[in-house]
Order: structure tokens, then sequence, then C-alpha cells
């Protein structure tokens, strides 16, 4: 081999790829990003699902183990006789701040001061403290504090925490008053006493395990919420006692937040939501009604097609957003709605 050639096969090797040698490794490479996103995208998602199950389920024990030590489940949320629930700020403590010692939150518990209500500035701090376990890792905003639920009627303070989980109040909403045929509003009034409205954690209400004779296994207990995505949004914030709060409530056939995810035109009705934010609420599928009170709200999650619910039981299961249910406004009967209902009488089949 002479001088000329090693001379030329060296320039060759120091050249590289060719133009066209790169491109087809960039576009190898393209196809192999474009095959295996999607499933890393899947394993993500499949491990904020399971960590979002785990922390309902702990949440559901936290709530037997409250039941099985004082007989009674905590209440939905307590408020003073002659308020009324959608719309007061008199609101004490509610079912997740009850269970904090079940949850080895104990000091957390006790930093409370239960002889104001849980909006005065002595439980500032207290309400603002974020707890890992009640975050669902697929909702970026819970993990932003709330800084103002008020509305001009009803001042709440600032500094209030967002979690994920909410307890199931029934197919009956929280708002005018216990002589209303189908509001919820304290055990005596006429939505807790009817079988087909009737969950399992009220506001005023100190329900029993016992009284679930649908089954425990049958019937929902707690359920996913999404936190709000502005300002003005309550919905998420833990600490407080109110529709979409810790509460999903007239989420049934015979409302307007007729299902798991609905999109529908103001389905929920939340305190304090702004108009000025109708339009970015109802583009991320988190619509509220703007009227000024806290009437209803209905089960959401960032899990794609459908929410975790905790049964009464303990059990956690997937209830997809297609499961059978009518409305908006529409009649009760469907599964939907036999599930959310503790005492109804109908029992359905396994459809998780």
């Amino acid at each position: 081999m002479n001088g000329y050639t090693d001379k030329k096969k060296i320039r060759q090797l120091a050249g590289g790829f060719t133009l066209v040698e790169l491109l087809v490794v960039i576009a190898i490479i393209g196809v192999l990003v474009a095959l295996l996103l999607p499933a890393v995208q899947a394993a993500r998602e499949s491990a904020r699902r399971t960590q979002c199950q785990s922390n309902l389920r702990q949440l559901a024990l936290a709530v037997l183990n409250y039941e099985s030590n004082r007989k009674i489940l905590p209440i939905g949320m307590e408020f003073e006789e002659g308020e009324e629930p959608s719309q007061t700020n008199k609101i004490g403590k509610n079912w997740l701040i009850s269970i904090l010692p079940q949850m080895e939150q104990q000091g957390l518990y006790d930093s409370f001061d239960f002889s104001e209500y849980i909006s005065a500035d002595q439980n500032k701090l207290a309400r603002g403290t974020q707890i890992a376990s009640m975050l669902c890792p697929a909702d970026p905003f819970s993990s932003e504090t709330l800084s103002d639920t008020s509305t001009p009627r009803r001042p709440m303070g600032t500094n209030w925490a967002r979690g994920n989980y909410a307890a199931n109040v029934g197919n009956g909403p929280i708002i005018g008053s216990k002589d209303r045929e189908n509001a919820i509003w304290g055990e005596e009034s006429l939505g807790w006493q009817n079988p087909r409205i009737r969950g399992v954690i009220g506001p005023n209400v100190s329900a029993k395990l016992g009284q679930i004779t649908d089954g425990t296994s049958n019937t929902i207990m707690l359920g996913e919420v999404r936190s709000g995505v502005s300002q003005s949004d309550r919905r998420g914030v833990w600490a407080l006692g109110g529709a979409g709060s810790s509460l999903i409530v007239w989420y049934g056939s015979t409302g307007d937040a007729n299902g798991p995810n609905v999109c529908n035109v103001n389905a929920d009705d939340i305190m304090g939501c702004s108009p000025a934010d109708a339009e970015i609420m109802q583009t991320e599928c988190m619509p509220c009604w703007v009227g000024g009170f806290g009437a209803q709200a209905t089960t959401r999650s960032l899990h794609f097609g459908g929410v975790l619910m905790a049964f009464a039981d303990g059990s956690v299961h997937w209830i997809n957003d297609t499961i059978e249910t009518s409305g908006p406004y529409g009649d009760w009967g469907t599964v939907w709605d036999k599930l959310i209902a503790s005492i109804d009488g109908e029992v359905v089949g396994d459809v998780r």
C-alpha cells in the first residue's frame, strides 16, 4: 500500500458520517423515541395512579379506624344551626381534620383551635399545612396553596392547603333548608332521610357504619377531586368543609354534576368561583357556576378515563367515566346513583 492510498483512507475515516447517513441515524432515533415515549408516559401514569390509590386506601382505613374507636363516622363538616352549609363561613372541623390522629398527624390535629372557626386566623398555619398523603401526584394544581377563598360577604381568611380526596355526602345538595325535599343538611333533613339520596358522611351528621344497609362493599365512601385551577376556586381545599373542597355532593343523575369528570357548563356549584376564571375552568373540564354558593360537586381526576373511589369496606376501585348515569337533571336509578346511595336497597353487580 503506497502513501497516497493510506492518506486517502485516513481522510475518509476522519470525515465521519455523510449527510445521508446522519439523516438516517436521526430518523431511526426519532422512530425509537416515538415508539418509547408512549410507554414511558404510560409507566409514569401507572405510577401516579398507584400512588393515588394507595393514598385513598390509607384515608379510607383512617376513617374506618376512627369509626372503630368512636362508634360513629366522622362528621362531613360542622356548622352552626341556622346557617346554610352552602354559603356559611362559620365552619368547624371537617372529616379530614377529624381523622388526622388516625393518619399519624396528632400534632397537626392538636395545633387547630376548635374554639374558633377553621377560617379564623388562629388556624391559619394548621389549615395551610400540606399533607403528602392527601395529594394525588397526577394533579399539578394540588401542591399550590390557595391564598384566599373569600367572597365579599363570607370572609374565609388566607393560606389554605389543597388536596385531592373528598367524602360521599349523597345524591342531594347542601342548600336551602332542612325542609327542602332533597337537601342534605343534618340528620333530620329530608335529603338525609331519603334512601335514594343519603350517602355515607354528611354535614352535621354522626352516621354509623352499621347504618349502611346496602353493604359497605357496595357503597362509595370517598372519592377523588381535582384541586382548583385558579385562586378563586376552593376545590380540593382539604381543611374546608364544603362542596368540592372535601365533600362530593349531588353528583348523581338528578343534578347537573351527574357523573365522574363531567364537563357540563356550570356542573359544580362552588362558592367563590370568579366569572373572570370561567373560561379557563371550562377549558380544563372544571366547570363552575358562579352563583355564589356551594351546593354540588362531582368526583374528578386527571387519570385518563375515570376516577378512583374508596368504598365503605376500605377497598379502592376504578370507576370509568362511562359508568351508567343520566341527566343532567335526569331520573334517579342508574348504577352510579345506586353506588352513591347507602340505604336505597339497590345493590348493583361488580361494575368496577
